[in-house]
């Protein structure tokens, strides 16, 4: 690799590592930024985007990025000293976690309060990838088009897998940035490496420097006051991302007869107990969503045969496993799988006398910032909980716990269970606030061992013929209907009208409204759809694990990689990429993936790779072709990361039109941009 493939390497590598270290640290820190589906991910194509058709960036900016990049990591390490971590969220009908509670205060303070702070924290991120996107594209119009383009992949892929090992590895926000600025030590002052390393630091061993980082989660752990008597604490309570998330409990007999009064273990106790009150002792017991281990070590009290303990997060178990003062994972008679709750249903083979939905709920998104899916919303759809169903031996029991109240999600879990067992789920309030809710079906509902909880099944008999159901279609546990949030729209709408400003005085600069230039934008457009769609419908293939969005992720960029590849080495029809494109597409929108369930892991994964990965070929193909002839590279391609904005903007349709819409939009994009190409024209297509 000569010098100036390296520095364009090392460019590329930046925009990608960073825009996964803002959307990672920003949905961390900043929790509205969890649930405002992808806005980091469009305020990093912005700026990318703009700062590729700049060029060389602005010699202003460039003097201010130590301003702008101390700033926004300040601004973020700091947000819960600055009360900014639990921003009001004006709505009511997106349910998040993480939010202060906004009784008394004026709406339109709180809206203003809302828009101020996201907006200015989009404006810097904004200009941060500016100047990341001026590296790329000032190293880019020195290259040969393919070859500059073929480094540039090879480099945004390096990003993704450097993210990811430092995810598994458990690494601070500060390793983050550091590794960055070293990277950047090519393009950026000794002052902006100095003065952005010390704001990470600064911020970790101020504000991070108990957290634990998971591939999900910053999570903090804070030990329960021992009782009387006791020296060691009752318990754990964990957080993740700033929310309460869990604890982990003694509840054993002898803690219990010993201090019957200890809080919280009094009162969490005959939530843990009512599984067993119901069924008494099965012999095999499935877990989703066990934690730390209150539900296992429930379950071993109780004296059943096995327990299958499913869990997502690997630090969380490891917590569990260390801290729990019951040891539960420590018994032989417990077998651990760290996985997706859905996928597990999918791969096990196993049936089982209880299957508990351990209050299972996410605060995250899943697929890095590309989806509008959470983590969680796929093990809530009917088709999981049919899997369930089906994994039940005979005069087995489901329990479902979830902390839900008297909201549509609560609404929504009743008609999904009864969608997938064929008959209503009884369902009552858990405690005295009514914010938990259990849910029983098999045997355990028609128990007759009589609960001492408020009993609210005919309520929601009430309320299941208006109840929308989650689907794998439509799996938006969270929206009470239909409809893009207004939240979401109130953010959206101003911020894309800053960018429009921005845009617009560019376009007129460098004359990117021309045919050849919409082209490209309108392939980023159909590429960001594409690659959000592969994320969402390969979450639910193989799981929602971190390691699958990264490898879903890098494999895209993999396979633009390949086609770029091939059109350096050999001249191919642009007809024939583009009908090959439009089949690939179809193929992918219409496949049943359910089909490939029953399918060993070799196949599926191979059959996977077909569908899904064959319009990301294509349309590899399609780009590299027009892209070897276009005079601009950097231009071209910064044309394309704002249509990848526009593409960030419809994905948002998903809320109204379920997962299939995505694949036809991106089909929509696709062939907006066949339209616009021309064989012999001035943009040197080919």
């Amino acid at each position: 690799m000569n010098p100036l493939q390296l520095r364009l390497f090392l460019a590329s590598f930046l925009g990608l590592y960073f825009e996964l270290v803002i959307i990672r640290y920003l949905s961390t820190e900043i929790r509205v930024f969890a649930y405002l589906m992808n806005l980091p991910l469009i305020a990093s194509f912005v700026g990318l985007g703009l700062g590729m058709i700049l060029g060389k960036p602005p010699r202003l900016l460039n003097r201010l990025f130590p301003l702008i990049a101390s700033v926004l990591f300040l601004l973020i390490g700091f947000s819960d000293q600055l009360n900014l971590t639990h921003l009001p969220f004006p709505n009511t009908d997106y349910i998040l976690w993480g939010t202060y509670d906004t009784a008394g205060i004026p709406p339109l303070l709180l809206l203003f309060d809302y828009l101020f702070v996201t907006l200015f924290v989009l404006a810097l991120v904004v200009a941060f990838f500016i100047l990341l996107g001026g590296l790329i594209g000032g190293e880019l119009s020195q290259s040969p088009p393919l070859s500059g383009y073929a480094t540039n992949l090879v480099g945004s892929l390096a990003g993704v897998l450097t993210f990811t090992l430092l995810s598994y590895l458990g690494s601070l926000p500060v390793i983050w940035i550091g590794l960055g600025m070293c990277a950047a030590v090519p393009f950026i002052s000794r002052l902006a490496l100095i003065v952005t390393f010390a704001a990470a630091l600064l911020t970790t061993t101020v504000s991070q420097h108990q957290a634990l980082w998971s591939p999900y989660y910053r999570i903090d752990l804070e030990a329960l006051p021992a009782p009387a008597g006791l020296s060691r604490p009752s318990g754990y309570m964990l957080s993740v991302n700033h929310d309460y998330h869990q604890k982990a409990l003694d509840l054993s007999p002898s803690f219990v007869a010993s201090h019957p009064g200890a809080e919280p273990n009094r009162s969490a106790l005959p939530t843990y107990e009512l599984p067993y009150r119901l069924v008494g002792t099965p012999d095999q017991v499935l877990i989703v969503g066990a934690g730390t281990g209150n539900d296992v070590a429930a379950a071993l009290r109780h004296g059943v045969g096995h327990v299958d303990a499913v869990e997502i997060d690997p630090v969380i178990y490891k917590i569990g496993s260390q801290y729990h003062p019951e040891e539960p994972y420590s018994s032989p008679r417990v077998t651990v799988f760290l996985d997706d709750a859905r996928a597990f249903l999918k791969k096990t083979t196993k049936t089982y006398d209880l299957i508990i939905f351990a209050y299972l709920d996410s605060h995250t998104l899943l697929g890095s910032g590309f989806s509008s899916v959470r983590l969680d919303n796929y093990v809530y759809t009917v088709e999981s909980f049919t899997e369930a169903r089906d994994r039940l031996r005979s005069g087995g029991s489901l329990v479902l716990s979830f902390a839900a109240g008297k909201t549509f999600v609560t609404d929504r879990i009743f008609a999904s269970l009864t969608r997938a067992f064929g008959v209503a789920p009884r369902a009552y309030y858990t405690e005295f606030d009514t914010t938990g809710v259990v849910f029983l079906e098999g045997a355990a509902r028609a128990s007759s061992v009589a609960i001492d909880y408020p009993d609210i099944t005919n309520d929601l008999l009430r309320n299941a013929s208006g109840t929308t159901v989650a689907t794998d279609q439509w799996p938006f546990l969270y929206l009470q209907g239909r409809t893009i949030p207004n939240s979401i729209l109130w953010i959206l709408i101003p911020f894309l009208m800053g960018c429009l400003l921005l845009i617009h005085g560019t376009i007129k600069l460098r004359g990117l409204t021309k045919r050849g230039n919409l082209h490209f934008f309108f392939l980023g457009a159909g590429f960001l759809l594409l690659e959000t769609s592969g994320v969402t419908k390969l979450s639910l293939l193989f799981g929602s694990t971190w390691i699958v969005n990264a490898v879903v992720i890098g494999a895209f960029i993999f396979m633009a990689f390949i086609a770029n590849a091939v059109i350096l080495t050999r001249s191919i029809s642009q007809r024939l990429a583009y009908l090959g494109l439009f089949v690939s597409l179809l193929l992918n929108v219409f496949f049943p993936y359910r089909l490939l369930y029953g399918l060993s892991s070799a196949e599926k994964v191979l059959a996977a790779a077909v569908i899904a990965g064959l319009p990301v070929f294509f349309s590899g193909l399609v780009f590299s072709m027009s892209f070897r002839a276009c005079e601009r590279p950097s231009e071209a391609l910064g044309t394309n990361m704002l249509g990848a904005v526009v593409g960030g903007v419809f994905e948002n349709a998903v809320m109204i039109g379920g997962t299939p819409i995505l694949g036809f939009l991106a089909v929509a994009f696709y062939a907006a941009s066949a339209a616009l190409t021309t064989y012999r024209s001035s943009t040197g297509f080919p």
